[in-house]
């Protein structure tokens, strides 16, 4: 029989790369640290993992929008400071194969796309060049791979759960990793809360537009089975 799973969960994720500033311009650095002051510098963020499967099969969905606002620094002395505003969703979409499953543990091979749409707006503060303001936008899909499972902690309700995903391949970025590992609790048989931590770096660029960033942050989320 079919059976299905609903995980919103929320990912405090701060932000450190480059973004593309004015050709020849160096690009901005961005650096946002999620312990730092992460929560005063989301402006949204909408979250949701669906996965349906049937014997060893299955297909996950992944969607998640970020909305993050920080001051960047810029090199030189044409602007005095910068500040950046990344909107971006990222939606994946794959087929799921069963490797193993023993008791309350599993091992699944994963195999999909990645769709990317990511919005960068930087305001430049007056130097010796006058302030401006640069508005780049940009979509691309991403073939990727990778693997993802649970396991038990000895016969309680606590587990560990993790998943690893890489891709781009130059198809759309040049690469992606995407990794995560969880302390879940089984409140019940349907229901369950993990935490863990995230961390997502990807390096894209076309023409002028530059998107070489890592994403990082703890990770709180639900778990609906039926």
């Amino acid at each position: 029989k079919w059976n299905f799973q609903l995980a919103p969960y929320a990912w405090l994720a701060g932000q450190n790369g480059k973004v593309a500033t004015l050709p020849p311009l160096p690009p901005a650095d961005i650096d946002v640290d999620f312990y730092d002051d992460i929560l005063g510098n989301i402006n949204g963020a909408i979250m949701l993992v669906g996965e349906a499967r049937k014997g060893r099969y299955g297909v996950v969905v992944d969607i998640a929008y970020n909305d993050i606002e920080a001051e960047a620094s810029t090199s030189g002395p044409l602007f005095s400071s910068v500040e950046s505003r990344t909107k971006s969703w990222i939606v994946s979409a794959a087929g799921l194969y069963r490797l193993v499953e023993k008791e309350r543990a599993f091992l699944d091979v994963v195999g999909g796309i990645r769709y990317w749409s990511v919005e960068s707006k930087l305001s430049l503060e007056a130097g010796l060049l006058p302030a401006r303001k640069i508005s780049n936008e940009e979509d691309w899909v991403d073939p990727l791979v990778g693997l993802k499972g649970l396991t038990p902690i000895g016969e309680s309700k606590f587990f560990v759960s993790g998943a690893l995903a890489i891709g781009g391949f130059g198809v759309g970025s040049d690469f992606m990793w995407d990794a995560n590992v969880n302390l879940g609790y089984q409140w019940t048989e349907g229901f369950a809360t993990t935490f863990g931590y995230r961390y997502l770096d990807v390096d894209y660029e076309e023409d002028d537009f530059l998107y070489d960033v890592a994403q990082d942050g703890l990770v709180l989320g639900l778990s609906w089975r039926f």
